[in-house]
């Protein structure tokens, strides 16, 4: 007569192969079915000269395809003009009443000085500098 512990034993193991089972019935039918189950490669077999030839003729075409912009090249917008290279435009935050900059790390408003430039405008992407009756703006660089 078998004990207890191996009648409980043989229960478990029942019940562990039946929700196995029944895993892998899920697992089948949930996997896409294929139409067509045959599988047909067509390989031709290629001589060199047939290939150097197709390659020769994608190489040509490279003359006739633009590739766009060069990322090599600078962008002209990003040159920064001279005397402004030391100052970088963090940030602009403004309230109701106050625009406000952050230059080089340091908040600015109106009418303040930085590097001997007056700030004179602030605006949504951008400040406007003045040295000497010369303008010079400072872009926030956007990523």
């Amino acid at each position: 007569m078998l004990k207890d512990a191996d009648v409980k034993q043989r229960i478990e193991l029942t019940i562990t192969g039946i929700g196995i089972i029944i895993f892998i019935f899920l697992i089948i039918s949930y996997m896409p079915k294929s139409r067509d189950k045959r599988v047909v490669l067509k390989i031709e077999p290629y001589s060199a000269s047939k290939v150097a030839m197709a390659v020769a003729s994608e190489v040509k075409s490279w003359g006739n395809t633009r590739w766009g912009r060069d990322p090599f090249l600078l962008d002209a917008s990003n040159v920064k003009e001279q005397g402004m290279e030391d100052l970088s435009l963090n940030g602009i935050v403004s309230d109701m009443e106050n625009p406000y900059a952050i230059i080089n790390n340091e908040v600015i408003k109106l009418g303040d000085t930085v590097n001997g430039m007056t700030v004179i405008e602030i605006n949504e992407k951008s400040v406007v500098l003045e040295q000497d009756g010369q303008k010079h703006t400072l872009e926030l660089n956007i990523y």
